[in-house]
């Protein structure tokens, strides 16, 4: 799950929050990030994206960079906050791996759950993703976090 790279700051030049797009400083550090996450071996096999700006650069520049072939798919659960919805969005059937890019809250009010049940909570800042494991994916603890990196562990990584 990966949290979309920083955004331009709120205020008079986007006073509409949905079309925010990402700041330079957050392209070019997903960019950077996703070389990380090739030289770890991240190949999603869906990617699963919230249709807001900031969000959809996000994941084309993460798609870009991992080279990954199967289209992105845009689905309004990541941006609507409904986190029934995003579970059965990513419905694992066909794969075993896929990248949701989102926003916050969504991001760690789906995370702390599926991780530490009812009540956890985690914070996942811009550019930052979580890599978790689930076996089944379902509302509640069923998943471990096997990693969270930030945009600077990422792009280290890369090096």
């Amino acid at each position: 799950m990966m949290r979309h790279g920083k955004a331009e700051a709120r205020g008079v030049a986007w006073p509409a929050d949905e079309l925010r797009p990402l700041a330079q400083a957050g392209r070019r550090r997903t960019r950077d990030g996703a070389v990380g996450l090739r030289r770890l071996g991240v190949q999603p096999q869906r990617t699963l994206c919230s249709p807001l700006v900031r969000a959809r650069q996000t994941a084309e520049i993460v798609h870009e960079g991992l080279k990954l072939e199967r289209p992105i798919e845009f689905v309004d659960s990541l941006a609507s906050w409904r986190l029934s919805s995003i579970i059965a969005d990513s419905s694992m059937a066909e794969v075993e791996s896929v990248l949701l890019v989102g926003l916050e809250p969504t991001l760690s009010e789906l995370i702390g759950p599926l991780i530490g049940g009812r009540g956890a909570s985690i914070r996942v800042r811009p550019g930052s993703i979580a890599r978790l494991n689930a076996p089944e994916l379902h509302p509640g603890l069923c998943a471990e976090l096997e990693w969270l990196l930030t945009p600077k562990q990422q792009a280290a990584i890369g090096r």
